[in-house]
């Protein structure tokens, strides 16, 4: 456990502490924190705004998933455990992981089964996945991003496989079951009724339409954050034609596909330090200066990272610290 501690806040360390030994060598930050301190009130609430109507789409996306065999979830409660999980995901080492469980238990304890469970799981990270690869390859073909358009293909498949290979076993429970005898007999006891569940599971087109059109909103809705972020740093919205240090609508979405994608991997909590890094650069690379582009992204994470995971944790210690969640007790 000390090594992923080590792992997962070294990055962070050795980025804060070359900041304060390089600071007279970085003039930008101090011009961009002046730059900031100037933003305009107006898209700042915006971004405020569109950073809370996100985590709705998706939570969106897991109350249209959770409640196909019944009525067993509120928006309310799927709000809560989206914050709630995210706040784990950004913040301690194995987050991920971790955020999964939590997510897993508390489902569990609202009476959703285990198969259920497992399904959302996959069909709503699958969802994300699609989304994601299909707004790379859109900045590829029609913005000139240069992205491995490969490896966006090869995650599309991947992904499509994944969901594919579910929709089988969900007609085919018969088949599996076949399978299950070759491993020990509480094992596949276990499997046999996990089974049952997901190929009881029937999703409706309207359905299905419905998590998917709430998962794109979501990315939506992100984009939105980084848009409104720049706007109130730069006194004026992003048109479609970028200006003298300017940067055009389409810029701040090129700079926010190639920050996702880039940053998809956490190496460090939230991201911290590569995400800033990639996403300053993006910003200057589509038109902004150095400055404006620092301001921008530090206002950027204060929302969507900062404020979001901070109310997280304040969502965790009021409705599931202490309840037996995390140990699988509850």
């Amino acid at each position: 456990m000390n090594a992923k501690w080590l792992r997962w806040t070294a990055p962070v360390v050795i980025l804060i502490v070359g900041l304060v030994l390089f600071r007279d060598r970085l003039p930008f930050l101090g011009e961009a924190w002046t730059t900031l301190r100037r933003a305009d009130l107006l898209p700042l609430v915006g971004a405020v705004a569109t950073a809370f109507g996100a985590i709705a789409a998706m939570a969106a996306v897991m109350l249209v998933l959770l409640n196909i065999e019944g009525h067993i979830a509120t928006l309310r409660n799927c709000i809560n455990i989206t914050l709630a999980s995210n706040a784990w995901s950004t913040t301690v080492p194995g987050g991920p992981a971790l955020s999964a469980w939590l997510t897993f238990r508390v489902h569990q304890s609202w009476g959703a089964s285990t198969g259920l469970c497992a399904w959302f799981f996959v069909v709503s990270g699958a969802l994300s996945t699609v989304w994601m690869a299909l707004i790379g390859i859109s900045a590829v073909v029609f913005m000139g991003a240069r992205l491995s358009v490969w490896a966006l293909a090869g995650s599309l498949l991947g992904t499509a496989a994944v969901v594919g290979g579910l929709y089988w076993a969900t007609r085919n429970p018969t088949v599996l079951k076949r399978w299950l005898r070759f491993l020990p007999a509480r094992v596949a006891t276990k499997a046999s009724g996990v089974v049952d569940q997901v190929a009881a599971i029937q999703m409706s087109r309207r359905r299905f339409t419905a998590a998917a059109a709430f998962s794109l909103l979501n990315q939506v809705l992100d984009l939105a954050v980084l848009y409104f972020c720049a706007w109130s740093v730069l006194g004026a919205a992003p048109s479609f034609e970028p200006g003298l240090n300017q940067t055009s609508a389409m810029g701040i979405t090129l700079a926010f596909i190639m920050t996702k994608l880039a940053g998809a991997a956490q190496v460090t909590p939230g991201g911290v330090g590569t995400v800033e890094a990639i996403l300053a650069g993006s910003l200057v690379t589509v038109g902004l200066t150095l400055v404006d582009a620092t301001a921008v992204t530090v206002l950027y994470r204060l929302i969507s990272f900062a404020l979001i995971t901070a109310i997280g944790w304040v969502v965790h210690t009021a409705e599931y610290a202490g309840r037996g969640y995390m140990l699988g007790k509850a």
